[in-house]
């Protein structure tokens, strides 16, 4: 009997380990849907979790905000710890206790977001307003331009745009518009994360021939401040960079995956 319960316990709290980054976007987003719920629904139009098509590929968005003032694009982060980047970097850092994490900078992710949108309603992208949100439980030591943000920050920073950008029969047309782009079919969502998991997949398979995924010059193995990591041959016109995790956190990790999917089998 101990030693199944001790089997359970190792089980638990590997699984949580492998979906606790899911977990936590999933909470985070909810709590933004409910903030942002608060906003006067006769000034703002929200859309959470859209799912749109462009460029043969589909992009995933947290929350968009649609008013007179702009489209607010929203990312979520539902990280804790010191959060460290900057506007060029192609990774950020969460820190917790000395354990870092790498995570793709988040304002490039936003930027993609905003160019699909752009691409499929045809407006100026001046006229979008990107906010990055992290959770509360965040350090924020960014260094950037951007509206980089706390989740409980969110309502307040939007009602400071005041400058009108659309006219109010605009709003509705960009509603209708985007609900028609919006992809809601369940079998399509999953195509989705089924998409973003190949393209992973293709990521590091490239990573691990030595090819730089981002322009397909090889990689070299560097030295920073911040540990070792491979980056692009092609830098500076690339500034592709790989962190190299730790060999014992790597294959716990692995091995953890493979434990996990021979269960499910």
């Amino acid at each position: 009997m101990e030693i199944i319960l001790f089997i359970f316990l190792v089980v638990a709290s590997i699984t949580f380990r492998i979906f606790q980054p899911k977990i936590k976007g999933y909470l985070g987003e909810k709590s933004v849907a409910t903030i942002i719920s608060f906003l006067p629904s006769n000034k703002y139009k929200i859309f959470n979790d859209l799912l749109i098509e462009s460029n043969g590929r589909t992009i995933q968005i947290d929350h968009l905000v649609i008013s007179i003032y702009g489209i607010f694009v929203i990312e979520t982060k539902n990280y804790k710890g010191w959060i460290t980047g900057s506007d060029n970097s192609e990774y950020w850092t969460k820190n917790m206790f000395g354990n870092k994490y790498k995570f793709y900078n988040p304002i490039k992710q936003n930027k993609a977001h905003i160019l699909a949108l752009n691409k499929q309603l045809g407006i100026s992208f001046n006229n979008f307003i990107p906010i990055i949100a992290f959770s509360n439980r965040a350090d924020l030591r960014v260094n950037t331009a951007y509206n980089v943000i706390y989740i409980s920050q969110i309502n307040r920073l939007i009602k400071e745009y005041t400058d009108i950008k659309f006219q109010e029969n605009d709003i509705q047309k960009l509603y209708d518009k985007i609900s028609q782009l919006n992809i809601v079919s369940p079998e399509a969502r999953r195509q989705h994360i089924s998409e973003v998991h190949n393209i992973i997949a293709t990521k590091e398979q490239m990573i691990q021939q030595g090819i730089c995924p981002k322009c397909g010059h090889s990689l070299v193995f560097r030295s920073g401040k911040y540990g070792d990591f491979f980056g692009c041959s092609n830098y500076p016109k690339c500034r592709f960079t790989k962190p190299i995790e730790r060999r014992s956190n790597y294959f716990l990790n692995k091995l953890a995956k493979k434990f996990i999917k021979s269960l499910l089998k």
